[in-house]
């Protein structure tokens, strides 16, 4: 039985089929709906197996004294997508005593909120993290971790974004504290086995009230990590975009989305980073799944419905 706020997700073939276990504990929730494998246009079938899962929290956020933490595991020949059902709401501190949360760590603040996520991608695996964006009320303090190990032949898509909070509340930029930390590390066998290289490390640390009067103008910002052969494609097409974008920087775009591209190339994994912001939350999500809309070739339409559906 996991402890308080853990879960574990395995996603395996076997005798053929694509199998997932779950466990989880209050105040997480994991589901699994089923996804089937597609027929392509070119009469082929998707070159993975695709699974879903939608990692929640019951009353739809976490507060100060949450400790989330989430183990994943994707082996070979199977493609997961782990989704959220709505944004994750990050409730206001309300000065808790420590002594009033047995469960929390005792190196942590009782204060703030924290979510981990660790995840293992085998060789010839897919995995796209694609949650919906942290809104992070008046007054709340969160930290994330994500950290990702990856064979030199697996593939990820990794979304992490937020808002500027609660807006219908006129609540912009009013958290205490946003902190975000992502890491993916490739295994080789020259190396710890647990440990592996670290082929990519993107912090951002946002603290009230210094960030509020900087970011007036936006309301979303995202950061998206495209690895590995099975979405080299997607890949391309942030290129492509891109270059296409600074040949033509003064024509009319219309969109509010402001983005730029960087390379990533280490120890054999090969992909962009990619940085957007915009004044619109919608504008920005409806961008991001437009250029990733090349993902659902590898996944297939029944687990690519269910992202562009949240």
């Amino acid at each position: 039985m996991p402890a308080a706020g853990e879960g574990q997700i395995d996603c395996h073939i076997l005798a053929g089929r694509i199998h997932q276990t779950v466990s989880s504990a209050y105040p997480l929730k994991i589901i699994s709906p089923t996804a089937t494998r597609c027929t392509l246009e070119d009469g082929t079938r998707t070159p993975l197996v695709p699974a879903v899962s939608y990692i929640l929290s019951y009353g739809g956020g976490i507060v100060h004294g949450d400790q989330i933490r989430v183990r994943v595991r994707v082996a070979t020949q199977c493609a997961l997508l782990l989704l959220t059902q709505g944004s994750t709401k990050v409730y206001r501190t309300r000065g808790v005593p420590k002594s009033c949360l047995p469960n929390l760590s005792p190196t942590l603040d009782a204060n703030q909120t924290y979510q981990t996520m660790e995840i293992t991608v085998d060789d010839g695996a897919l995995l796209c993290l694609l949650p919906d964006p942290v809104t992070c009320f008046k007054g709340a303090k969160y930290n994330q971790r994500q950290w990702v190990k990856m064979h030199k032949r697996g593939s990820l898509v990794l979304l992490d974004w937020m808002t500027s909070g609660r807006m219908s509340r006129g609540e912009r930029w009013a958290f205490d504290k946003y902190m975000s930390v992502n890491c993916v590390s490739v295994k080789d066998a020259d190396v710890d086995a647990d440990k592996g290289r670290l082929a990519v490390r993107d912090a951002l640390l946002l603290e009230s009230p210094e960030c509020g009067p900087r970011l007036e103008s936006l309301d979303a910002f995202a950061y998206l990590l495209i690895l590995g052969p099975h979405v080299a494609h997607v890949a391309d097409t942030f290129r492509s975009d891109h270059k296409q974008h600074r040949i033509r920087p003064f024509e009319r775009i219309h969109t509010s989305v402001q983005w730029s591209v960087s390379e990533v190339a280490a120890f054999g994994v090969l992909g962009v980073a990619v940085r957007a912001s915009s004044s619109s939350t919608e504008d920005l999500k409806l961008w991001i799944q437009s250029k990733l809309s090349g993902v659902c070739s590898v996944v297939g339409d029944s687990a690519w419905s269910m992202y562009c559906n949240t």
